[in-house]
């Protein structure tokens, strides 16, 4: 065939799909021209779920009339000149193609006006094509609103997520440049809603009251630090969350370099997280934002369509820096204990974070090895044959004796994984309602239960040994189990509150629950709008009410997408979120009987041995291992 020129609108439909993914993409956009306009004032309103109508208004420079139509056209910007600009990049946009993109598979309506002129120019383009260009009366600034979008790619609508989702989407990119631009007042109206509004004042905890709420904003901590000079300078402000406020998700790490947004992932928060080194559980994530501003000559902005990415010029030195800062605002504002000695230097949080990234890199346990009263090397071992199901010890292949090997035999007590045919009720005393577990074949050894450790795990004694069962992992295997029977058979039983909960949430997070209510249903949820955020009328029966808050905001970012690539395994991501907040917690003290009760409901679950997360619910001790610790054996 011959090689021939695409027809520019063919052209510009193909740069849209790299730079226009869904209408959240139209509104970062546009969002990232008002503020490169100088805007002090930023509207965005959106309806059906962006798909009918997104508008974006602002108080900015405005476009002249003779420049409007051009503004539209491929490769047109004012913010490069010459090829050198392109390494010395200081606003948001500059390759000129969002526009066009966008104009290519939408309709279009642009009013604008700059100081000086007495009228403004409106503009009307569909398909990349202009429809109409007239004067008309407006104020100082520029509105473009965006209808149909995607009417001639019906293609790329069938890929769009549901409404809520969508709409979700695009909170959560207002929200972010609210948070690196707390200068500017934003408002976001979605389906006629007003659901987030700043002041403008520049206060950015002010923004986060606005976006989490007070309770949030005022835990957060402070970080303000400047390393470097000239064009290897790195200044670093924001806020983070002490150790004890985490997220389930990384969605609520919000990252900015020179106040670009960048997507929540890869080595700038992997350097965040490893910060916090020993301070955040597992599947756990911290909160916060962080604007890092770096000379621009040593970042690279233009390594992605979306511009959501970037590269230094001096990556270990930034890194580093992050890394000690978000360090010292811990170590000064939530009470933690510095890094050692070895770990101080300012390549330490860099070092450790390459080595993870290596697989030669571990964990260090919360509580030392002392603390358990016995050597570092017993403690290694320990760990790592109590395990059920057995492990070579750490001592690597080939290692371990005749007795060793009966010693992990001996771990795997019965069969532990059996078939669930059938359900029927059972009393439990640590539940309210019947458990949904029938009795079975008993898989584990006859348990003697002699105590509590810690007020987090139980002590139970068998003729294989000593047995330690964390309470929170165990119980939550057993809930677990009982909501999936529950699911299987239709909805989550469902408990109306006698005074219905109103519970203040994110914009972002109360559109996408109000969106989703018939999935909420289907797990015991009867949710209303109600101010700025929803009113729960109804739980499931099992979650206690101090529990429901944190729970919907788990759900909502697996709602979001966040979590599992399916939507059966976000739905099963969603049981384990409500069985973890259904369960007893640790540090809560159980009576011999609840202890005991408990045992016997983990003993009829199909996968006792771990809770839904893929942690252990007990680990096993023998008696030769018990010997070895006491010097009885060698």
């Amino acid at each position: 065939m011959p090689i021939h020129l695409l027809d520019a609108t063919i052209a510009a439909q193909i740069a849209a799909g790299e730079v226009v993914e869904r209408p959240a993409s139209v509104i970062k956009e546009l969002v990232e021209n008002a503020l490169d306009s100088g805007a002090g004032r930023i509207n965005v309103e959106v309806r059906g779920g962006g798909l009918r109508e997104l508008k974006v208004q602002d108080d900015g420079c405005g476009i002249a009339d003779h420049e409007v139509e051009l503004a539209f056209e491929r490769h047109a910007t004012s913010k490069l000149q010459v090829a050198e600009d392109l390494f010395n990049i200081s606003t948001l946009g500059f390759r000129g193609e969002a526009l066009p993109s966008i104009a290519s598979v939408a309709q279009v309506i642009c009013i604008t006006r700059v100081a000086g002129e007495e009228l403004g120019t409106e503009l009307r383009i569909a398909g990349g094509e202009v429809q109409a260009h007239t004067p008309c009366g407006c104020s100082l600034g520029t509105s473009i609103s965006v209808r149909n979008l995607f009417y001639n790619l019906p293609v790329r609508r069938e890929y769009l997520r549901s409404e809520a989702t969508e709409l979700s989407a695009i909170s959560v990119i207002v929200q972010q440049y609210a948070l690196a631009y707390p200068e500017v007042r934003f408002s976001l109206i979605l389906e006629g809603r007003l659901v987030m509004q700043t002041n403008g004042d520049g206060d950015r905890r002010g923004v986060l009251i606005e976006i989490y709420g007070l309770d949030v904003a005022r835990q957060m901590l402070d970080v303000e630090a400047q390393h470097g000079q000239d064009d290897q300078e790195v200044r670093i402000s924001g806020l983070i969350s002490p150790p004890g406020l985490t997220r389930g998700s990384r969605s609520y790490m919000h990252l900015f370099v020179n106040r670009r947004a960048l997507q929540p992932r890869g080595a700038l928060v992997a350097i965040v997280e490893e910060a916090y080194h020993t301070m955040l559980m597992k599947g756990r994530h911290p909160m916060a934002v962080i604007d890092i501003h770096i000379h621009p000559t040593a970042v690279d902005v233009n390594v992605h369509p979306t511009k959501s990415e970037v590269k230094f010029r001096y990556a270990p030195r930034v890194h580093s820096a992050i890394g000690r800062s978000v360090r010292d605002a811990l170590v000064a504002g939530a009470g933690v204990h510095g890094w050692a000695d070895t770990d101080h230097d300012s390549a330490g949080v860099q070092r450790r974070f390459e080595l993870r990234q290596l697989g030669q890199g571990s964990r260090v346990p919360d509580a030392p090895a002392s603390a358990w009263g016995v050597g570092d090397s017993a403690w290694d071992v320990g760990r790592s044959r109590w395990d059920v199901g057995g492990t070579d010890g750490g001592q690597g292949p080939g290692a371990r004796d005749q007795e060793s090997e009966t010693e992990s035999q001996e771990l795997n007590v019965g069969s532990w994984e059996k078939e669930a045919d059938s359900f029927s009720p059972q009393p439990s005393a640590l539940s309210p309602q019947p458990s949904a577990l029938s009795p079975q074949p008993s898989a584990l050894s006859p348990l003697r239960v002699v105590g509590q450790v810690g007020l987090t795990y139980i002590v139970a004694e068998a003729p294989e040994g000593m047995y330690l069962i964390d309470q929170h992992a165990a119980h939550e295997r057993i809930t677990y189990e009982r909501l999936m029977a529950q699911r299987a058979g239709g909805a989550l039983e469902s408990q109306g509150l006698l005074l219905p909960l109103a519970l203040p949430l994110a914009p972002a997070t109360s559109t996408l629950l109000l969106g989703s209510a018939e999935v909420l249903a289907d797990l015991g949820f009867d949710l209303e709008e109600w101010g700025e955020g929803v009113r729960i009328r109804a739980a499931p029966a099992s979650l206690p009410a101090d529990e429901i808050a944190r729970a919907l905001g788990e759900l909502a970012d697996h709602l979001a997408g966040r979590g599992g690539s399916t939507p059966a395994d976000r739905r099963e991501e969603m049981l384990i979120t409500l069985s973890c907040h259904t369960s007893v917690r640790a540090g809560q003290a159980l009576s011999p009987e609840e202890m005991r009760q408990l045992l016997r409901q983990l003993d009829a679950c199909a996968s006792p041995r771990t809770c839904p997360h893929g942690r252990p619910t007990m680990i096993l001790m023998s008696p030769s291992q018990l010997e070895r610790q006491f010097g009885r054996r060698v």
